[in-house]
């Protein structure tokens, strides 16, 4: 596996703040074709984890999320991410259900996603999972 290829060049510490680099400078090239947004690669395995997760019944949307998203053009999908240079903040919004425990559900989504934006070459920052519902499956 090759290592991530990281652009720091506007960046001298490499973690954010004022004159970061751009997070589409960031790219594992083993992971990723040279047109995609390393971003939105990013956000759609955060969604498939999540989705994965046999805790959980779906992604929830809120009304911020929903408004933010149409904001940058995005989907409605109950995940906000936003980047700092390579800082990766997460809000995952879900419906769990009701035959496991929200809270293991919330933890074990947690430590995946952490590992997820670690292997993915970013640098985890804030990471919260909001368990909006709790419903018998269909």
């Amino acid at each position: 596996m090759s290592e991530p290829a990281f652009d720091t060049s506007t960046d001298a510490g490499g973690l954010g703040g004022a004159g970061a680099a751009e997070p589409s400078r960031l790219v594992d090239t083993a992971l990723l074709g040279t047109d995609q947004d390393p971003v939105e690669v990013l956000r759609s395995r955060v969604g498939q984890v999540v989705s994965d997760h046999p805790g959980v019944l779906r992604l929830e949307p809120t009304l911020l999320g929903a408004v933010q998203s149409l904001a940058r053009g995005g989907s409605l999908d109950g995940i906000q991410l936003v980047t700092h240079g390579r800082v990766v903040d997460l809000d995952v919004n879900v419906a769990t259900r009701a035959d496991h425990q929200a809270r293991a559900t919330a933890i074990e989504l947690h430590r995946q996603l952490t590992a997820l934006v670690t292997q993915q070459g970013w640098v985890p920052g804030t990471l919260e999972i909001s368990v909006l519902r709790i419903e018998e499956p269909a």
